[in-house]
């Protein structure tokens, strides 16, 4: 490689002297660098692209993906000339780390096992030199490992030792995250895995309140290894039974909920352990915890019996739809009436609820996403029964049985962002290209809606592949995707009553402005349209009448917990529905 200009060379250098592992501390510690030309300009975006990938159960994946103006997901690699600065890199860098993941990108790229081995080398050098706070990273490289030395079939014993000396020296607070790694990529022998499970319950430590949570997540790590050499699984349910006891010893009350759930809990566990008698001795003290917890929120469930029999119906319904082609799948929930709530009925059922509770002779008070306190008057008791009516028959009716698909639907590729995209663009408006008045210009007449929900409805689908395909410990993060679709969904809607010929401005103290969404959706082309049931479960998702999310959205008041798969597979679910109305577009003369 040519001597590295002058311009770069604080760059070069601040790479070369990189210690921490965080991506976070690496894009911090890189200088920035003057504007170049010429072949420079190309490696330093190729040095750039190399920094801009994570490692994930053990391969390198680049975190730079886009969609374009079709929708098309187009991934920002390396190609030849890239691979080749690479080598160069990795002869010239002292660097650990840098030699693991250029030899890693290079392995990757090539498929020469002689990268392969350099990779392992320095990235067991790199597990070496770690530091304190940054053990959360030695999971993540021994992935890397164990990855490629399975796949190359390279330094295996080189790599299984260092993942039994990592699961035998580290703290035992640590060893599940190393555990998890080893059983991702296993290249152990049965021997050596029922080693560790010998010792596993050795990991446990039973005196120390705070350990509750750590000595959860060892069992469960452990009852994956039991299941994965054969081992029965009673001790380690023993154990976990013994562990809530922790809990116990800080909630006695009898009033406290938190000692009524860890009684049921125990329970379950002792039973799972094959311990029936302490089992039954448990479900008594939980019995008549009912009658004395004070409940801070009340959660009904259905019984035993109810829940197996409701899930016989999830499984028969949802093995019929999935039978069907993807099309047949995503057009049964774009226009199947029948599974919607009919919002008429919903009504009389939560005027006869109120009418028969004796809640109407209390006063109600309730408290608004941001806690700010309110009590209600008579007229919002109804509608707030409306709303927890519409709640219950929706999540039995139809979301339940929308939601098993969709997750099965992942799981077994008959549903994927690509297969979805299709059918939108292919059986729906949003692929239509139209002109967009006075903001017209070249590029929006290559897109359409279909353009300005790919976005989202990609992320959606990678979020969760991400860890239900891939099978990985990492969090869902669907704020993206579903702050994305709900904001586009009031988008397309004005769009479509607007194409269909309506109007979708009004009035205000003299100003003209465009109708929010409660207005749209009161629309008389939304009416003419749309029928009482989707408009409703439009209200539902999106506005006060329900889970309000336009709004909270758009103030961000949600918390991180809000963004959970429910509520974001609720609005694509409204996305869907939407896209399957058709209209002859009109246009202004």
């Amino acid at each position: 490689m040519n001597e590295i200009p002058d311009e770069l060379k604080e760059f070069y250098n601040s790479i070369e002297n990189l210690n921490s592992l965080s991506i976070w501390n690496i894009q911090r510690e890189l200088k920035p660098t003057k504007r170049i030309k010429g072949d420079w300009k190309k490696k330093l975006i190729v040095e750039r692209k190399s920094l801009n990938y994570n490692l994930n159960k053990g391969e390198l994946i680049t975190n730079v993906q886009v969609t374009d103006t079709k929708g098309q997901i187009s991934s920002i690699g390396l190609d030849k000339d890239d691979l080749e600065y690479l080598k160069d890199r990795l002869e010239a860098t002292q660097n650990a780390w840098l030699k693991s993941r250029y030899s890693h990108l290079l392995w990757q790229g090539t498929k020469h096992n002689k990268y392969a081995e350099i990779a392992i080398d320095n990235y067991i050098q790199t597990i070496n030199r770690i530091k304190a706070d940054e053990a959360r990273e030695l999971p993540i490289i021994l992935s890397a490992i164990l990855y490629i030395s399975k796949k190359s079939k390279k330094k295996i014993d080189i790599a299984k030792a260092t993942a039994i000396k990592l699961v035998n020296d580290l703290p035992n607070w640590f060893k599940p995250n190393i555990l998890n790694s080893i059983l991702d990529n296993n290249t152990l022998s049965s021997e050596e895995l029922n080693d560790i499970a010998s010792k596993l319950p050795k990991w446990i430590e039973d005196d120390k309140s705070v350990s509750y949570f750590t000595n959860k997540n060892k069992l469960e790590t452990g009852i994956r290894l039991y299941n994965l050499i054969g081992l029965p699984l009673n001790e380690l349910y023993e154990l976990l039974a013994k562990n809530e006891d922790l809990i116990l010893e800080q909630h006695q009350e009898d009033t406290d909920f938190v000692k009524f759930t860890t009684i049921g809990t125990k329970a379950k566990y002792l039973r799972l352990a094959g311990k029936t008698e302490e089992a039954e001795e448990n479900l008594k003290e939980y019995n008549r915890l009912k009658q004395t917890v004070k409940l801070g929120k009340v959660n009904w469930e259905l019984g035993e019996k109810e829940t197996e029999m409701f899930n016989e119906y999830l499984n028969m319904k949802s093995k019929i739809i999935l039978d069907m082609p993807t099309d047949g799948i995503l057009a049964f929930f774009s226009i199947n009436e029948d599974i919607l709530v009919d919002p008429i009925e919903n009504e009389e059922n939560a005027k006869k609820s109120i009418k028969n509770s004796i809640s109407s002779l209390f006063s109600t008070s309730v408290f608004d996403i941001n806690s700010n306190f309110k009590n209600l008057e008579d007229s919002e008791k109804i509608d707030k029964e409306i709303i927890q009516s519409y709640t219950i028959a929706h999540g039995v009716k139809c979301f339940s049985l929308f939601l098993k698909v969709f997750v099965d639907g992942n799981i077994t590729g008959k549903l994927n962002y690509y297969k979805i995209f299709e059918f939108l663009e292919v059986q729906t408006w949003y692929g239509m290209k139209f002109k967009r008045g006075m903001t017209d210009n070249e590029i929006d007449q290559n897109s359409s809606w279909l353009t300005m929900l790919a976005p989202g409805i990609h992320n959606l689908f990678a979020q969760f592949e991400l860890s239900v395909l891939m099978n990985t410990n990492k969090i869902n993060n669907f704020i993206l995707a579903m702050d994305s679709l709900t904001v586009k969904f009031e988008g397309a809607l004005r769009d479509f009553i607007r194409l269909s010929g309506g109007n979708t401005s009004t009035s205000k103290r003299g100003e003209i402005k465009e109708q929010l969404l409660e207005e749209l959706l009161d629309n008389p082309t939304t009416k003419k349209h749309f029928t009482e049931k989707d408009i409703e479960l439009f209200k539902y998702t999106f506005t006060q009448k329900g889970k309000n999310l336009r709004n909270n959205i758009a103030h961000s008041f949600l918390q991180y917990s809000d963004y959970s798969l429910q509520s974001v597979t609720l609005v694509f679910f409204c996305i869907l529905r939407l896209g399957k109305y058709t209209f002859e577009e009109k246009t202004s003369s």
